[in-house]
């Protein structure tokens, strides 16, 4: 069996290398224990060059079983970066989390177990903690998220927190990914959103926050631009349900 775990980057900040190594020695040993090897899929999304010196590629090559490095040179967004690597990724499990692992190194561990155990999905449900370390409008952003989810989505409570930025997939849930079509903020709620009306079956894992960690700010422009990709994802997804609900008929 191989694991691939996906960390997207964008101009990764100083200290990236180290918070990746402490997390793959941990967790290559507990996947190997279970049968797993585990490849390191390395996306970046447009960052130059500079930003990955060799020594620190040839550093996460050694302290996984594989490593790759997904790359292009314009920056196009994290949904659109994630796709462009998982499309490469021929695994039995995916799992992507940000590089600066925010929830650890267990979390990929949980959803591999998951995964293994019939799940077609998983998604990251974040505690309060996360919600102390935002900023206030990204705050407000992420409660706005969850209530769009809710009453225009008509999603039910346990897949509401659908921003957190760890998911894993296999099987169906890969091409349910690889479906997605938004490149920034709202993929992953596009993501989840196409499982649960494809049925597959999502498990959810709860996200504890590593300390002394906190999130940039986030500005208007962001929330206007992904405002406009909800209002696109939104017909689709009524559209699918009133096929499903043709069909049954």
């Amino acid at each position: 069996m191989k694991t691939d775990l996906i960390l997207p980057f964008y101009k990764p900040h100083d200290g990236w290398l180290e918070h990746v190594l402490s997390a793959l020695a941990p967790l290559k040993q507990e996947l190997n224990k279970r049968g797993s090897s585990l490849r390191v899929i390395l996306a970046n999304d447009g960052s130059p060059a500079s930003c990955y010196p060799q020594e620190s590629l040839d550093a996460i090559r050694a302290a996984a079983d594989e490593f790759v490095f997904s790359t292009y040179d314009a920056n196009h967004g994290k949904g659109y970066c994630l796709r462009h690597a998982i499309e490469k990724a021929d695994g039995d499990i995916q799992v992507y989390t940000d590089g600066d692992f925010p929830f650890g190194w267990e979390c990929v561990l949980a959803a591999f177990e998951r995964l293994t155990n019939g799940a077609d999905a998983v998604m990251g449900v974040r505690g309060a903690d996360y919600g102390r370390a935002l900023h206030p409008l990204r705050k407000t952003i992420s409660r706005g998220v969850r209530r769009l989810n809710r009453f225009l989505l008509g999603m039910p409570e346990r897949y509401l927190d659908t921003q957190a930025g760890m998911k894993g997939f296999r099987g169906e849930g890969r091409r349910a990914f690889l479906d997605t079509t938004v490149d920034t903020f709202l993929f992953d709620t596009e993501f989840i959103l196409l499982a649960w009306d494809r049925g597959l079956r999502i498990d959810t894992i709860p996200l504890k926050l590593r300390e002394g960690l906190s999130f940039s700010k986030m500005g208007w422009r962001i929330l206007f631009r992904e405002l406009r990709h909800f209002l696109r994802i939104m017909p689709a997804h009524w559209f699918r349900k009133k096929v499903h609900r043709t069909e049954q008929d």
